[in-house]
């Protein structure tokens, strides 16, 4: 059997979440990497081809959901394709690490609608959402 939340405590969880990327006096950022994804907080292992800032507050919370708001268009840097992406405070410290895939596959931690970006365009977040178990 596996470990399921109420919905109080998802919500909680989400709500210290949004906490984390807010803290600082800046706005929390995304960054999305092309490297192999480190462990868990350690170094990124390469520069991010796309940093995108959040508002702040970042989002908001509903049942266990955070549902992200709009960012501002941030233009890439490099040709990539996305494998990971990392979360963090507006002081740069790490809040959270997961895996990049096309949208509707089962699993991974962000999705886009496609992976490969290119050096010129732009990404943004819009309908983004982050849900806790």
């Amino acid at each position: 059997m596996s470990l399921v939340f109420s919905t109080a405590t998802r919500s909680a969880r989400a709500e210290a979440t949004v906490g984390q990327f807010d803290k600082a006096a800046t706005a929390g950022r995304l960054e999305l990497y092309t490297t192999t994804q480190p462990d868990p907080g350690a170094a990124a292992g390469g520069s991010p081809i796309a940093t995108i800032t959040l508002h702040k507050p970042c989002g908001t919370v509903t049942n266990g959901v955070i549902a992200f708001a709009v960012s501002v268009p941030v233009q890439i840097v490099s040709t990539g394709a996305v494998l990971w992406a990392r979360g963090v405070d507006g002081d740069g410290n790490w809040v959270c690490d997961g895996n990049v895939a096309v949208t509707g596959t089962p699993g991974a931690a962000f999705t886009l609608d496609d992976v490969t970006l290119y050096a010129g365009a732009f990404v943004f977040l819009f309908n983004a959402t982050l849900s806790e178990p």
